[in-house]
């Protein structure tokens, strides 16, 4: 989006180039859909090699290193300078930062997990779902409580509703804190319409995989017969400790420029941490992304 919008305000013969790890780009609000079966992978992806026709220079790899010093990139073992740079690397899934949660919850906050998610969603034919929020920040506040009442649909009109529990644990004090304590109690009517047992201020401590159960800091513990996970969040690896980093390891921006402690390098999206006036930060969510 960034990219396209650059290319429309600058002269031709302004060089625009996209430098990103996969050439292949899906559109992750569908994943919750693909965990269902409502859509095909094929028909939320799309190849970013297209805005080639855009006169936009795609450049498919991994950024290794940024040195705002020399402005340049370092991709692949080669280098790209640049005169003005935009970061948008997102936010690192890290699931083993809960010890026992890596190999053992299922996900669908990457296309490849929500297809395995789907692949045992069709198998499964009742028992204990669990569907965690083991820790804070994470992308798109809406995505758990969404999955949790997609999955009650699922199981309703595959007939198995009554032999499933539905559960969602989170370190919140209510859902979607940001948009203030009136929309928060009707999410949590509607999961007590939906029979979904709500538990907020949970703050995950581990997986006891062996037992299958969750063990919170408090010392409760919940069964599961299946879990599904919204993966720990990190800055990328490229950001932690470089100068563009701020004290949090997300990147630090003026939350009007969206300019970064470095000269000509601005930040948008999931690795950007913007304070809102009531202290909270602006949440992790594509709709935000889209509009920096």
């Amino acid at each position: 989006v960034a990219a396209r919008r650059i290319r429309s305000l600058t002269p031709g013969d302004t060089r625009v180039t996209l430098v990103d790890r996969q050439a292949l780009q899906s559109f992750p609000p569908s994943y919750t859909w693909v965990m269902t079966g409502e859509r095909n992978p094929a028909a939320i992806t799309r190849d970013l090699r297209r805005l080639r026709r855009k006169g936009i220079e795609v450049i498919e790899g991994a950024a290794d290193a940024i040195d705002v010093e020399t402005r340049k990139i370092a991709v692949g073992g080669a280098e790209v300078a640049y005169d003005y740079l935009v970061v948008a690397l997102g936010a690192e899934l890290a699931p083993d930062a809960v010890p026992g949660l890596s190999g053992e919850a299922f996900s669908y906050y990457r296309l490849d997990d929500a297809q395995r998610l789907h692949q045992q969603l069709e198998n499964f034919s009742g028992g204990r779902v669990a569907v965690l929020i083991p820790s804070l920040p994470y992308k798109c506040p809406a995505a758990p409580y969404e999955g949790a009442m997609l999955l009650d649909a699922l199981f309703r009109k595959r007939g198995i509703r009554n032999r499933v529990d539905i559960s969602l644990s989170t370190p919140e004090p209510q859902p979607l804190p940001v948009a203030g304590p009136t929309l928060g109690a009707a999410v949590v009517s509607m999961l007590e319409q939906k029979d979904i047992a709500y538990h907020p201020q949970r703050k995950t401590s581990e997986v006891d995989a062996g037992a299958h159960e969750i063990v919170f800091e408090d010392g409760a513990r919940e069964k599961y017969d299946l879990l599904i996970a919204v993966p720990p969040h990190r800055p990328p690896a490229l950001v932690r400790g470089s100068a563009i980093a701020g004290p949090s390891g997300w990147v630090k921006v003026d939350a009007h420029t969206l300019v970064t402690e470095s000269a000509r390098v601005y930040a948008i999206g999931d690795v950007t941490a913007i304070p809102l006036f009531d202290g909270m930060m602006l949440p992790k969510a594509g709709v935000f992304a889209h509009a920096e």
